[in-house]
């Protein structure tokens, strides 16, 4: 499959421990794992031999171990059987590469490049994996338009009764889709305004950009003076991966950022990165539960009627077929009405 040309993280670097762990990614089951000289191995799930799953062995040095006949594999796919020394068996192996606390793979040998989101200046906040019951086209048309924020989320985004006064612009290149909003934030809780040092007069922004190899999208969230537009508060910076694991499952992997300082504002700060990786929780869940309902097997958007907060959906669907999926003459959907 194409998708797997692309790196994807699959775990946070503390899930991988002594034990091989089973990932599921574009349709396809592979074994990580790490060995005790530290080494990374990502392998097709299924012994060769005779298919046992290679997640139920152990490693037991530099080498995955089979439960089934003890066949033994390194990180490379090179493999050895006890029972039969002259043997030479072969695993099919996956890149794979530790980085930002994160283990990634891909299809080995493929050209593409790991995917990066410049966090100069910020400090991470924590990553989060989630599951999303819904396609993987359902899951990016839900977190790249804002109109659903009144209704699913908690805190960030803005008011029902005033999404009228949010503008929003798409702006659209080869390979990435960017949408700027920018309103009046919704009512928070008192304590929120404290602990993030805003005031209720602010505006809300929401920046974000999608890229599609892997398929990520990079949020910058922030508040403005709603007169001048200047910012007035460090703002977040939140990279979300969709991982496609079937064709109704998507997984959503983020790592999230702050420009805030840890040791500022005499310590609140200390509070502050907890609860603010709660809070990303909190609003992905939500976002979840809310996709639940969209996981008829419904992928396009034939017949659907849009509205001025859904522009980037086509030219995003449009990109991930020509460049994640590698369909370049593959035309998704055709564009319903836009008011």
């Amino acid at each position: 499959m194409p998708e797997i040309d692309h790196y994807h993280p699959v775990l946070k670097s503390e899930e991988l421990r002594k034990k091989p762990v089973l990932v599921r990614v574009a349709g396809l089951e592979i074994v990580v794992f790490r060995t005790a000289g530290g080494a990374l191995g990502a392998l097709e799930e299924r012994c060769p031999h005779r298919g046992m799953r290679l997640s139920l062995g152990a490693v037991e040095g530099e080498e995955l171990v089979c439960r089934y006949h003890g066949w033994r594999y390194r990180n490379d796919g090179s493999g050895r059987i006890p029972a039969t020394p002259a043997a030479r068996p072969c695993a099919q192996r996956y890149d794979v590469v530790e980085r930002l606390g994160a283990i990634w793979v891909k299809r080995q040998g493929s050209a593409a490049t790991f995917p990066r989101f410049d966090v100069a200046g910020h400090s991470p906040v924590g990553r989060l994996r989630h599951t999303a019951p819904a396609p993987l086209e359902v899951v990016l048309d839900n977190f790249i338009e804002v109109e659903h924020t009144p209704t699913t989320h908690a805190l960030l985004g803005y008011p029902s009764d005033r999404m009228h006064e949010v503008e929003t612009k798409t702006t659209v290149t080869d390979d990435s889709v960017r949408v700027h909003n920018v309103g009046p934030q919704r009512r928070l809780p008192g304590p929120v305004y404290r602990l993030f040092g805003i005031t209720p007069d602010l505006w809300f922004v929401d920046d974000w950009t999608t890229y599609f190899s892997p398929l990520y999208t990079v949020y910058n969230q922030y508040w403005v003076d709603p007169t001048t537009r200047e910012q007035v508060r460090p703002a977040l910076r939140i990279v979300v991966f969709f991982n496609p694991v079937g064709p109704k499952e998507t997984e959503i992997f983020t790592f999230a950022y702050t420009q805030a300082s840890l040791l500022d504002r005499f310590g609140l700060n200390l509070l502050l990165f907890p609860l603010t990786r709660a809070f990303v929780d909190l609003e992905v869940r939500r976002d979840c539960a809310m996709l639940a309902g969209m996981a008829d097997g419904r992928t396009g958007l034939e017949g659907s009627t849009l509205g001025r907060f859904d522009k980037a959906l086509g030219a995003c669907r449009k990109r991930i077929e020509r460049i994640y999926r590698g369909n370049p003459e593959r035309q998704p959907f055709r564009p319903a009405v836009v008011r």
